[in-house]
């Protein structure tokens, strides 16, 4: 059974969709208020291929016309019905807290490049240093030595450096007052400017798109505009859902020191402890600290994610034993949310092991 995406209501809905391999009808399990939705016959993608995350977009754009959704990464199987119900059930509070979180917005992802050589006209007409080292050069008549490229080729670097700052500032400035968070994005090559997914309420998304059409009349010339929405909010949802086995729990338990029965302050406090004697930058002359980290990093999510979805109050301990861990379906943060105290380790720092899947 393939899972696309949480909704927060207990209403059954069917859509005639086509589904990741080829599935005729897309549904909702629902639970306590709480939907997931499905499609059968998925198996495990083990190599999912463009056409699976187009289809898998396709699904949840067409449920986000009617309802919030909370979208779940690429690859998501539940084996039954059953499965689906106890993962609603134990999951009800990062589920809610993240569907809080997105009610009623939307995604949109923006993305300015560089126009063709504009940019070098722009610098040749508005940079004092640049212009005058041309005007130097062709006033001396004769080719530069190799080591005035090399200076001719920083000045113009600095330039354009300086540019693409201003740029992508007035880009913020203009899109950040009809959004309510902002959140960069990867640049795929040295001609992009600018790169972000803004997360709009929904009533705002027609303004959001009017001032990207500004953006596009004020500084066409030089930067040539894309974007892409609404979208699910794809680079505002923190979690994931995992198919857990006891072998994973105990080994991260094993990994913090803690014993079989444990609390969220011994957790935190554990990684605490340990986290600053494998961090890369305070072991930078040992090769396999950033290993260590990373692995200690996963360990103190894949627990936090646990007691998050089993546990009660700080002080209540859960069980890590096999007999109450078994296997099951978790919703796990995708970085570890480092305790406050950590004197000089961020939230940065953790290394986040899983990417959010995006629309390309």
């Amino acid at each position: 059974m393939y899972l696309y995406g949480i909704t927060p209501n207990n209403q059954a809905r069917r859509w005639k969709l086509q589904g990741i391999n080829g599935a005729p009808l897309i549904y909702t399990i629902s639970h306590d208020g709480l939907s997931a939705i499905v499609s059968n016959g998925a198996g495990e993608l083990l190599e999912a291929t463009q056409e699976d995350l187009l289809t898998h977009n396709r699904v949840l754009e067409q449920v986000m016309q009617s309802c919030s959704v909370l979208p779940l990464r690429l690859g998501t199987v539940a084996r039954d019905a059953a499965d689906v119900h106890a993962f609603l059930h134990t999951s009800q509070r990062p589920l809610r807290n993240a569907l809080k979180q997105i009610g009623r917005k939307v995604e949109f992802d923006v993305e300015a490049a560089w126009n063709g050589g504009e940019i070098f006209k722009l610098i040749e007409e508005q940079d004092e240093e640049v212009r005058k080292f041309k005007e130097n050069a062709i006033a001396a008549g004769k080719p530069l030595r190799p080591d005035e490229q090399m200076a001719a080729g920083i000045l113009v670097a600095n330039a354009i450096a300086r540019q693409r700052a201003q740029f992508a500032k007035a880009v913020e400035e203009e899109l950040k007052p009809w959004s309510e968070r902002v959140s960069s994005l990867k640049s795929s090559t040295n001609e992009i400017v600018f790169n972000a997914a803004f997360l709009v309420h929904e009533e705002r998304a027609k303004a959001f798109e009017a001032a990207i059409y500004r953006l596009g009349d004020l500084h066409g010339r030089i930067l040539k505009f894309r974007y892409a929405g609404p979208l699910p909010c794809y680079s505002f949802v923190n979690l994931h859902v995992m198919n857990v086995e006891f072998p994973a729990v105990d080994e991260a338990r094993r990994t913090l020191g803690l014993g079989e029965q444990t609390t969220l302050s011994q957790i935190k406090q554990a990684f605490r402890k340990l986290a600053p004697q494998s961090h890369p930058d305070r072991n930078s002359i040992d090769p396999e600290a950033n290993a260590r980290f990373e692995k200690l990093a996963a360990s103190y999510r894949l627990l936090l994610g646990l007691w998050e979805n089993t546990g009660g109050d700080s002080s209540q301990p859960i069980s890590l034993t096999q007999e109450n861990v078994g296997k099951t379906m978790l919703v796990i943060s995708k970085e570890p949310r480092l305790p406050s105290h950590m004197g000089g380790l961020s939230k940065s720092d953790a290394h986040p092991i899983e990417a959010s899947m995006r629309q390309s």
